[in-house]
């Protein structure tokens, strides 16, 4: 592939645009990572639904509860009642769309083989120099913290209004993340702001994922199982069903409740809370019929954090020992970049041995 339109012509969306009846070889997963080779779990079984209006009422212990159970059972839930302008999420969806329309030619211009995370990326692979299959999914990516002049000039100029729309966007999910910051020390047994000080400048990340229709959705994933390396994320996501989570051993499919947000946990905070709080395994798979998008904001520790297990999480049960070491979250971010989308390896490579 010598210039972008040869790795272009690899693209989901170009792919799509062709007409292409089968999936090529570079998109089809192994047998055993295909969606059809692993069964659903039961039909009505559903993700914890947390309703954040109701930590401000009678319900609010109870409502602490459910979400303590939904971070340990689950590591992921539905957020509702959240105060996320929908004029904002709404705004935000439809400049996203509208990005892909564009020509290719347009959204090449922010083309990079492998992330930075230091300004806008538009991607075709999570890692063209690792991945052995492609994902079928086309992205856009950029960070969203701290805000400024200079780091919102990285970001794409088109649409009309992308910039503006998608600052607004990112200082609403902070205000948005900031909450649940709170409310996670909280559910820990910990004071409102120790998340909020143990992941010291903060990092936020705004990942655009598109998914194109697919001949043959069976054979390949719009995003291969993975654990998100962040401290949390959240998911927006458009009436098109795809995501769907590991649970007991068997892929569950999320539904879509309008106006919510998905949470799930990540690999930061399982290390903070020992292990309580689970980051659990997801993917995206893709269909025949129609585009879907996530508006995919990730939230963690900024890149100089030191990421341990709390002492006051490990004192609250006898006998309780650290089950991870700590690491520099840096280094956890270089490591899992060079190897890519590797399943749960970086944390499990922390696990301190009995």
């Amino acid at each position: 592939m010598n210039d972008f339109n040869d790795f272009y012509a690899e693209g989901a969306q170009a792919l799509f645009d062709r007409g292409v009846k089968e999936v090529p070889r570079a998109y089809i997963q192994p047998q055993h990572e295909r969606p059809s080779a692993a069964a659903r779990l039961v039909p009505g079984k559903q993700l914890p639904v947390i309703d954040l209006s109701r930590f401000h009422g009678d319900g609010r212990n109870q409502v602490m509860e459910e979400l303590k159970s939904a971070c340990e059972s689950w590591g992921f839930f539905h957020l509702i009642n959240h105060g996320f302008p929908d004029s904002s999420m709404k705004a935000m969806l439809e400049v996203v769309r509208q990005f892909f329309e564009l020509p290719a030619e347009i959204k090449m211009r922010f083309f990079q083989k492998i992330g930075t995370g230091r300004k806008a990326r538009y991607g075709l692979s999570f890692n063209t120099e690792l991945d052995r299959v492609s994902d079928w999914k086309d992205f856009l990516a950029h960070p969203c913290h701290p805000l400024s002049d200079e780091l919102i000039s990285t970001w794409p100029d088109v649409p009309l209004h992308y910039r503006e729309i998608a600052t607004e966007y990112a200082k609403n999910v902070r205000a948005l993340a900031l909450r649940l910051l709170a409310l996670l020390s909280e559910s820990l047994g910990l004071r409102e702001s120790f998340i909020y000080e143990a992941f010291k400048g903060h990092h936020q990340l705004l990942v655009i994922n598109h998914y194109p229709p697919c001949p043959q959705p069976d054979l390949t994933l719009g995003v291969r199982g993975h654990t998100d390396v962040y401290g949390f994320t959240i998911v927006q996501h458009d009436d098109v069903p795809g995501l769907e989570v590991m649970k007991d051993g068997s892929w569950y499919a999320v539904s879509s409740i309008p106006n919510a947000f998905v949470i799930n946990i990540g690999d930061q905070l399982e290390i903070l809370s020992n292990g309580r709080y689970k980051s659990i395994k997801h993917r995206a798979v893709v269909n025949s019929e129609r585009t879907r998008f996530s508006i995919v904001s990730f939230y963690g520790p900024s890149h100089d954090a030191t990421i341990a297990p709390a002492a006051e999480v490990i004192r609250q049960q006898p006998d309780q020992k650290a089950e991870y070491r700590e690491i520099l979250f840096e280094d956890y971010l270089r490591e899992f970049f060079s190897r890519g989308l590797d399943n749960k390896f970086n944390i499990n490579s922390l696990k301190i041995k009995k």
